[in-house]
Order: structure tokens, then sequence, then C-alpha cells
């Protein structure tokens, strides 16, 4: 399939590509290819930066493990339709990747991270920020997702057997069974008194949870 159908312009995803971080450009290859796969027709660039004094060939280097990392990346994840470039500047990352940007008057930015993102922290000295600043279309922050919060949902447990044994045999004078009154956790936080021994007015923390 080629980037142009009928004449359309294709739809431009430029991504952020560090071979030495490859678990944060996994995360943004993987979501710009999935972005760029619902989209018809397409292209997916990715921009891999080196620093400025690297020699042409380390950067030629690079550019072949950069093509193989997308190609095997791209296999991976088992999505068609989209035709793949690769990039190799030198310089700063965010202002390179932001130039691609807008070389190519892309439509979105994606870039990757490895930490998972915070609401007051995830833009604040981030190569995404610095992209943002420097460019006019929408940039997005590829992370692993979130590890999902603890239960809020309260569990309440059902009624012990042997206390409500021990309630029906004293008629309510012996609140808990055996077991719950040598070593349960309610002493302290649970008072129980007994209407027939303590008029309901006076305190309850007179009350032996005994029933005595």
């Amino acid at each position: 399939m080629t980037a142009e159908v009928a004449g359309r312009r294709a739809f431009h995803v430029v991504l952020g590509l560090n071979l030495t971080d490859t678990a944060s450009s996994g995360l943004a290859l993987e979501q710009g290819a999935r972005i760029a796969s619902r989209i018809e027709p397409s292209q997916v660039h990715a921009v891999c930066v080196m620093p400025e004094d690297t020699s042409d060939a380390l950067v030629a280097q690079a550019a072949g493990r950069a093509r193989a990392y997308v190609d095997e990346k791209v296999a991976s994840l088992g999505v068609s339709g989209p035709v793949y470039a690769v990039h190799v500047r030198r310089g700063d990352p965010a202002r390179e990747i932001a130039q691609v940007a807008a070389d190519l008057d892309a439509d979105m930015v994606v870039v990757g991270t490895h930490k998972v993102p915070e609401l007051k922290t995830l833009f604040i000295g981030s190569t995404a920020s610095r992209v943002m600043a420097h460019t006019t279309c929408p940039v997005v922050v590829a992370g692993p997702r979130p590890k999902p919060e603890a239960s809020h949902v309260i569990v309440i447990e059902p009624p012990c057997p042997q206390c409500v044994a021990r309630r029906v045999e004293t008629a309510n004078r012996v609140f808990w069974c055996d077991r719950h009154l040598e070593n349960h956790h309610l002493r302290g936080r649970h008072v129980y008194s007994y209407a027939s021994d303590v008029p309901f007015g006076e305190s309850d923390m007179s009350v032996d949870p005994r029933g005595g």
C-alpha cells in the first residue's frame, strides 16, 4: 500500500526514537503505529537524534540499527497500513524532533517515557515539554499504564456462627464466642450494652463485653 491513496495527503506521525532507551522508544513506536494504522493513508517517521559531534560512520550505524529496530517492532505488533521511514539527525533531540515535524507538516508527534506519568510532573523537565514548545501539532506521551489502584470497596464479613449461637444460648447476655472474647479485634473500639442490665442512657463504657 502506498502512502498516497487517490490523491489524498497522508497522515504524518513523527515519533522520537532513542536507541539507548528502547523501553520508551518501544512505547512511542507502538502508540504511533496503532494510531497510524487506523488512518489511511498514513506515514510514521521515526526520528533518532545523535550528539552533535557524532561521526558520519556512527550515524550510518545508527541508521541501520534504527531501521532494523523499527522493522522488528512493527512486525511484532502485527499492525499494517502505514509506511515507515527512519530519520537520523545530529543535535538536540527535542529541537530535531520538532524540526522534522515542521519539515513534514506532521499531524502528530509521539514521544515515549518508561516512567508511569503523574499529572503534576508529566511534562515538567521532559523532552515532551520541549517538543511541545517548538511544534504546533499535538504531542502524545506514550508511557506504561499506571498500576491499578487497590479496590476501595468495603468488604463486610458475615457474622461468626459461634457468636450467633452464643447470643441465642444466653439470650444476648453474652455477645461473643470464646474465640472473640479472648482475642478479638473489637475490644477497645466496640462496647456492648445489654439493655436489661444497664439503662440505655448510661455510658456503654461501663459494660464488660462479656455481658457482665
